[in-house]
């Protein structure tokens, strides 16, 4: 059984008076569990839009998008944001740190919400920034930091709970490429030690040589 499939998928967005825009146009693909999985194309082929929707931070405007037996497009919104709590982690091209917490804090938030204890989170947190070079910078606030490093903070607050899948929207689009490559690299042991399942939305060639399956949009559907 796939983790994630995705049934005859649309996404349409109204753009003003009567003119409406078809962002995603029925895409069918399947991830399986342990993917690394890269969803490639130009500027407005769809692939954020795409990566949105697997990723439950948007609806479709019909179709159906499983995760194994769950269709998550019926899940109320109130059980939704329970179910990308527990399932699913991200990194966001613009980080979405929290700037009043430190890098520290901003790695345990996702764990405080899920509910584990201090020590726990405190434990977890610190052996996850050791792994991604940040040992020296964990109290220091977002604003602190190079690019580079807040990055590095996403991808830990990411990857630290050890979700079934992470979903990375151009993670490498502000670095410089020896970090970048750092950083896929950590993401690539990752993915083979803890079968943490990635799918990338990306235009990187260095994410598309290193991914596993590679997924081609052009205008809204996948390229054959």
């Amino acid at each position: 059984m796939s983790l994630i499939k995705i049934n005859n998928l649309y996404k349409t967005y109204s753009s003003g008076k009567n003119i409406m825009t078809e962002a995603l146009g029925g895409v069918n693909l399947s991830i399986e569990k342990g993917d690394f999985t890269a969803i490639a194309g130009p500027s407005g082929s769809g692939k954020s839009t795409l990566l949105n929707l697997i990723g439950a931070l948007d609806s479709p405007t019909r179709g159906s998008i499983f995760y194994e037996n769950i269709d998550i497009t019926k899940i109320p919104l109130n059980k939704l944001a329970l179910f990308r709590l527990e399932e699913i982690g991200y990194v966001f091209q613009a980080y979405n740190l929290i700037n009043t917490l430190t890098a520290i804090e901003n790695v345990e938030y996702v764990m405080l919400l899920q509910g584990i204890s201090n020590q726990i989170r405190r434990k977890k947190s610190i052996e996850i920034l050791k792994r991604v070079g940040l040992e020296p910078y964990i109290h220091r606030f977002p604003n602190e930091m190079s690019g580079g490093q807040q990055q590095r903070v996403a991808v830990a607050r990411a990857i630290v709970a050890e979700p079934k899948v992470v979903m990375a929207d151009e993670p490498t689009a502000n670095l410089d490429s020896k970090t970048a490559e750092n950083l896929l690299d950590l993401m690539k042991e990752l993915n083979e030690e803890k079968g943490i399942t990635f799918v990338f939305s990306t235009h990187d060639q260095m994410i598309m040589s290193k991914a596993r399956k590679l997924i081609l949009l052009k205008d809204g559907k996948i390229a054959t």
